[in-house]
């Protein structure tokens, strides 16, 4: 990653009128490939592969560029799990920069994961690869750009060829659009808003020099802010091509305090965060109004909390700084290049440690607020007059996983796969989605509680009348 990162991004040029192109789906070796599967992430991924495929009786391969590393990958897994003492998984060689490598690839499968990021600078090879040759795509990241630019170019093709994109299956933001859907389906009433709060932390105390993120996650949001003006102008491509309309920020609330939960009569300080979470979540919105017909009139906005007020003014002093430093080629040079240095040893190339994995943590909470239309108890309901007869809702739910950014996503984007594979008849038939639009009428979320992946609860649900206010 050189100093002309932005120049750098692989796209699709290859002609492909004289390429035989394999779309159909019955003739597919492989259930799963997973692509990239040498970087850090793909390794994780590898790993739960190894698992999930005997559970549900999958075939599936690796792919990339570098076959002796993929080896390396195998041989690790193959020591560590049962049940491969054949050694008998497939390595494709498959590069970016030769689309005819990835096609070749595509044509394989039922499903590719791809792990090759910075997805920007990587990633279009591969979607479009998928779309051209009926194959299904999942992903985890969180690049914004990339997310959007893809959805505008390459959707209706998508739902032509049958093909299901799916991004977003990490971290960032599976958590937040698989739990506005869970606490719309739990709202008891007319939902409006929804507030969400991530936090990160550790279970325990660790005593370690080791990073927190890999270097090519700080690549990815380097990017993104370099990336403003090309973002801006896809999403406005999108959102004009969609008819989307997307809240405007509540600038009350950019800092505040909040309650996190009800367990601790507390508030912590908080501040806005609405990429890529908000972004992915209003577009699953708009799907559910547009396409599936529902009646998804609520807004969701997003938030990180900091806990303390020097902690969260230092955050948006990062944040500016950065934003700052990424748009000036100079700097940005240095900020990829020296990701150690410049993160405070923060990102490395090694990325974070057994230990620090091993103790991440992540609670998102969703706060939804609306009317409902449970009446009060009779001995209340006589003191209200009718003017007075409203009843609002507020209905409070936790998304809880471990070791997030690689645990939850490894899983994650595994069991989106197998749920394309599994669910089909509840899924589009083809099309650039959210987790949501996607998997809204599967079984993905009970396969992500059911293996371990993530907590899906309701801690609180509050109904308030217009004189008293009763638990419910």
């Amino acid at each position: 990653m050189e100093s002309k990162i932005l120049d750098q991004e692989t796209t699709s040029e290859h002609n492909l009128s004289n390429e035989q192109i394999t779309n159909i789906k019955s003739k597919r070796k492989y259930d799963i490939i997973v692509f990239g599967a040498s970087g850090f992430t793909g390794q994780f991924v590898v790993m739960e592969m190894g698992h999930f495929s005997q559970t549900y009786n999958l075939t599936w391969a690796i792919a990339g560029r570098n076959t002796d590393k993929l080896q390396i990958v195998l041989d690790k897994m193959y020591k560590t799990l049962d049940g491969y003492e054949d050694k008998k998984i497939d390595i494709i060689y498959a590069d970016v920069q030769d689309i005819k490598t990835v096609m070749r690839m595509a044509q394989t499968t039922s499903v590719v994961i791809n792990c090759t990021g910075p997805y920007y600078i990587y990633g279009e090879v591969v979607v479009k690869s998928c779309v051209l040759t009926s194959t299904h795509y999942v992903d985890v990241t969180g690049e914004s750009l990339f997310m959007e630019k893809m959805a505008y170019m390459y959707n209706r093709q998508a739902e032509e060829n049958n093909s299901i994109i799916v991004s977003a299956l990490g971290m960032e933001s599976a958590p937040a659009d698989l739990g506005v859907e869970f606490l719309y389906k739990h709202f008891n009433g007319e939902l409006e808003n929804v507030d969400m709060y991530m936090q990160l932390y550790s279970s325990s105390f660790v005593l370690t020099n080791s990073a927190l993120i890999h270097d090519g996650t700080w690549i990815s949001a380097i990017l993104h802010l370099a990336t403003k003006k090309q973002r801006l102008y896809y999403r406005n491509l999108l959102d004009e091509l969609m008819g989307l309309t997307r809240i405007k920020p509540n600038v009350s609330k950019i800092l505040h305090r909040q309650q996190i939960s009800m367990q601790r009569d507390t508030k912590e300080w908080c501040l806005a965060f609405p990429e890529p979470d908000q972004a992915v979540v209003a577009r699953s919105i708009h799907h559910a109004k547009t396409i599936d017909n529902l009646p998804y009139n609520f807004t969701v906005r997003n938030y990180m909390v900091f806990g303390s007020l020097i902690s969260a003014v230092l955050g948006l002093f990062v944040f500016v700084l950065l934003s700052i430093m990424a748009t000036f080629e100079p700097f940005r040079i240095l900020l990829v290049r020296f990701p150690k240095l410049f993160s405070f040893g923060i990102a490395t190339r090694t990325g974070p440690n057994e230990k620090i994995l091993e103790n991440s943590r992540m609670t998102l909470t969703l706060i939804g607020h609306g009317t409902t239309s449970v009446k009060p108890p009779s001995a209340i309901l006589k003191k209200i007059t009718n003017k007075d007869n409203t009843t609002t809702r507020k209905t409070i739910v936790k998304v809880k996983a471990k070791n997030p950014g690689y645990g939850f996503t490894s899983k994650a984007v595994i069991l989106g796969a197998i749920t394309i594979i599994k669910d089909q008849i509840n899924i589009p038939k083809g099309g650039v989605l959210t987790p949501a639009a996607a998997f809204r009428n599967t079984q993905f979320v009970n396969r992500l509680m059911d293996h371990d992946a993530a907590v899906f609860e309701i801690e609180s649900d509050l109904v308030t009348y217009r004189q008293q206010s009763k638990s419910i």
